[in-house]
């Protein structure tokens, strides 16, 4: 191989890429359990395998120049290229990844832990071999997440508490530096020309900017506004009012900013999380009179310009969601869990309530509140001791308040009182940490080959820790039974048939209700801008654009 398919080998280097985040950060620890580290900080560090954004699951060695396998697949080494130099010059050995595994397993947020329990040990066998040692052998996802470990520099962090923020600039190893940065404004990244793997065939035609620009704003109008203005030159758009009438159209008429649309291929749902910690949402007729009541249809119809899909699956718009009722090999392996899971999951389709009028609906979720010793009074939905019923749904980004504005005055009909609040994004971070939250809207980035990955989202085990993915505290044996099984898939039909047969279990547990997804990514860029030809099946790939030299323009 002598570069991925979806890359221009001859881009020239050079230019500024001048992107947006919102909110603000205040830790470079992007692996720590803590604070909340600016996005692109990724640029600056190595995994031990570099992705293919060509394929589902497909990874390549880039520090890793070599892996050791046994048939049995009870263990697997990986050899260190001896060229692999972190930013100080120092080289990469087996004892950084030996201590990039510990310290993340152990004073990590709570996915690492997750992610890596089938590792039983992990050892250095000589300077650039690195032994690990698998609980059992039944995972075969395992050398692919291992691949998926970052590689920290021992010697800069031993003498720091992980667990700690900080803003003091790591040694690390990736094609970028942290160049210039002030909390709250900006942080630049600026292109490492003595990167040790520049050359390597996985970054050919990749990382072509100079400098990588993140600035802050509180808010997608402002940023939208620095578009038109040219403080940005790049920014995803996700917002269809934006999109459609949001861009200066002059500078559209004359191409200095181009919109671009490519299909995305993952499963990425944008879904109402319940709390089910909080005792209102504890009982699923609760939950379900709620999920009845919300009307997505006009949400995307009146608000989104039907830019977005309804979604009545968590993997939506692809292969993975189900769709029809379970039969075959999904039906026999959800019957272990017959006595445990609701009758209408065998045949019903999901939600109960899509075809109903709008009255119907709300007759319908009256009923359930009532089922669950609720009852209205004085238009006010109240429990057996008279307190109503309010419910708080916390947003991160502003832009979604239109969203969810119009659900609660749907609420309020059936006498449900909900409030919105909008909080910074650090602040938002830190509350959903802290599983402090009645509801949320939250998009699981799902892979297109799920794995290790769905045990963090819906597995029981740390359910109630700080830190845990499980944001909707999923406790459903079906699902722990389901996603401890996805990792050892044998073949892609047997991994069908186990997402098809996981969500369902969670649409009938009305814990995360799918709302809609967009089935395209939508970029407006400036016109000294350029990507290859080819994009990517499965990412929109950054690091595959390049400016264009002012001779050319």
């Amino acid at each position: 191989m002598k570069h991925f398919e979806y890359v221009n080998p001859n881009a020239p280097k050079g230019g500024t890429l001048n992107v947006s985040q919102i909110g603000s950060f205040d830790s470079f620890n992007l692996y720590g359990p803590n604070g909340k580290s600016p996005y692109g900080l990724f640029y600056t560090n190595d995994t031990l395998l570099s992705r293919s954004w060509n394929e589902p699951l497909t990874k390549y060695g880039v520090i890793a120049e070599k892996i050791e396998r046994p048939a049995d697949n009870n263990w697997i080494a990986f050899y260190i290229n001896s060229a692999a130099r972190f930013h100080d010059g120092q080289p990469v050995t087996a004892e950084d990844i030996v201590f990039s595994f510990k310290v993340l397993t152990e004073k990590g947020n709570l996915f690492w832990r997750q992610f890596y329990q089938d590792i039983a040990s992990v050892e250095a066998t000589s300077t650039y071999r690195v032994l690990f040692t698998f609980k059992h052998n039944k995972n075969r996802e395992l050398p692919l997440l291992l691949g998926q470990l970052p590689v920290l520099a021992s010697h800069w962090w031993k003498e720091r508490d992980f667990s700690e923020t900080t803003l003091d600039i790591p040694v690390s190893s990736g094609p970028y530096r942290i160049h210039r940065f002030q909390p709250g404004r900006f942080v630049e990244y600026k292109r490492n020309p003595d990167y040790w793997a520049k050359d390597h065939p996985v970054n050919v035609g990749r990382f072509n900017f100079d400098i990588i620009r993140y600035d802050f704003f509180r808010d997608n109008n402002v940023a939208m506004e620095a578009v038109n203005s040219g403080e940005l030159n790049w920014r995803m758009e996700s917002d269809p009012r934006f999109w459609e009438k949001g861009y200066n159209r002059k500078a559209l008429e004359e191409g200095i900013l181009i919109k671009g649309s490519w299909v995305n291929h993952n499963p990425q749902t944008l879904s109402l999380v319940f709390n089910s910690r909080k005792p209102l949402f504890q009982d699923i007729r609760v939950r379900e009179a709620i999920a009845s009541l919300l009307d997505v249809d006009w949400v995307i119809s009146h608000l989104l310009h039907n830019s977005s899909h309804r979604a009545n699956s968590l993997f939506a718009g692809t292969e993975l969601a189900s769709t029809e009722l379970p039969k075959n090999n999904e039906l026999t392996l959800l019957s272990q869990w017959k006595d445990q899971l609701p009758p209408r999951l065998f045949n019903e389709r999901w939600p109960p309530v899509a075809n109903r009028s709008k009255r119907e609906k709300l007759k319908y979720a009256l009923n359930l509140f009532k089922q669950a010793g609720y009852s209205l009074k004085n238009s006010k939905m109240t429990n057996q001791g008279g307190q109503p019923v309010v419910m708080e749904i916390l947003l991160g980004d502003p832009s979604l308040e239109r969203l969810i504005q119009g659900q609660v005055q749907r609420l309020a009909e059936a006498g449900i009182e909900m409030h919105l609040r909008t909080v910074e994004s650090s602040r938002y971070l830190k509350h959903i940490k802290n599983l402090d939250y009645d509801i949320i809207l939250h998009t699981f980035r799902h892979t297109p080959s799920p794995g290790q990955e769905q045990i963090s989202f819906w597995g029981s085990e740390g359910r109630d820790e700080p830190g845990t993915l499980n944001f909707a505290g999923v406790n459903n044996p079906a699902a722990d039974g389901i996603t401890r099984r996805i990792p050892s898939a044998q073949s892609w039909s047997e991994l069908v048939t186990l997402v098809h047969a996981l969500d369902r279990v969670l649409l009938w547990d009305f814990k995360v209700i799918p709302l809609l997804y967009n089935p395209n990514w939508q970029v407006i860029y400036s016109n000294k801008l350029a990507h290859p030809d080819q994009m990517p099946k499965y990412s929109i790939e950054r690091t595959t654009w390049w400016a264009i030299p002012e001779s050319k323009l």
